[in-house]
């Protein structure tokens, strides 16, 4: 059976082709650092690394929203803490002013620094995070929660409404509380238009400790205070117990992306050793083939005439 130049000249030249080509594969598997270059290469490899990917995409969004639900948190609960410090001054005063010793000028001394202690408590609740959202007026973010109506008593200006941030395919967690809640919700009258009421009685130099209408705003103050401070201590352990869930969380998000980027690497990850070695061949292969192709190329009946 006779060969001919043609087919012999067309057989080295796909082999020539063909290492030439495993040669580059190679290159681009061990500069890449992957097996799977195309979906060709490992079909169902690929669609588990696409798998892994898309997950890890998803789990690493919820590692963001976790970090961002726990910021905020920590900022809601250190200006809740701060109210509560300030309600300890305030109780302070009110205890202290109920005192019938004192003078009409030590009472309008304390109505002074009550007064300060209020206007803290307002700022206070209109404070905002680094994007200058307003913390504690629900969804209307760009709305100072607290503010004043044409007879100058505090008013809440926000809404009721919750954000809820997703934490993982499943769950869903309220990432904001409003001043509603905690401080226009309790029994008793609000902290905010209480201490000012509590104010005008320390300034009136007409009503001493023993006056009824004395005792009674000191009374309906300390009330206020009690009920104040029992819906932020609740605000306060509700964040706490939220963090306690988001550390947990954001562990198991962490870990599924270590599983995920494991399951990758075994996937999809070069065994460099077996392609130095498959290269090497393929090098050796081409250098065989190029020569033969050379020697090849190069016979013709002429040669022999």
């Amino acid at each position: 059976m006779r060969v001919s130049m043609l087919n012999l000249y067309s057989n080295n030249l796909q082999s020539l082709q063909n290492s030439t080509a495993d040669i580059a594969r190679l290159n681009e598997m061990m500069s890449t650092g992957t097996s799977i270059l195309r979906p060709s290469d490992d079909p169902i490899g690929s669609v588990r690394v696409i798998g892994n990917e898309r997950d890890m995409a998803a789990t690493n969004q919820y590692i963001k929203n976790t970090e961002s639900l726990s910021t905020s948190f920590s900022r809601s609960e250190t200006y809740m803490s701060s109210m509560v410090e300030l309600q300890g001054r305030m109780r302070e005063i009110t205890v202290s002013a109920n005192n019938g010793s004192l003078s009409p000028e030590d009472r309008a001394a304390y109505a002074a620094e009550m007064n300060e202690l209020l206007e803290a408590f307002a700022d206070t609740l209109n404070a905002k995070d680094e994007s200058g959202n307003y913390l504690f007026s629900g969804n209307k973010t760009d709305t100072a929660p607290i503010g004043k109506d044409a007879d100058g008593n505090y008013v809440y200006q926000g809404d009721t409404n919750t954000r809820e941030v997703q934490t993982s395919g499943s769950s869903w967690m309220t990432a904001n509380s409003t001043a509603a809640d905690f401080i226009f919700s309790n029994g008793s009258a609000d902290i905010l238009n209480q201490t000012k009421d509590f104010i005008a009685t320390l300034e009136d130099p007409t009503l001493a400790p023993g006056d009824p209408a004395f005792s009674q705003a000191a009374e309906e103050m300390q009330t206020s205070l009690d009920d104040t401070l029992t819906s932020i201590s609740s605000a306060i352990t509700d964040i706490g117990g939220k963090q306690n869930t988001l550390s947990l969380v954001q562990a198991s998000h962490e870990e599924r992306v270590l599983f995920n980027k494991e399951v990758i690497g075994e996937t999809e990850g070069l065994d460099y050793a077996q392609a130095t070695a498959e290269y090497n061949l393929k090098l050796t292969t081409l250098k065989v083939t190029q020569q033969t192709f050379v020697q090849v190329s190069q016979l013709s009946l002429f040669n022999h005439i």
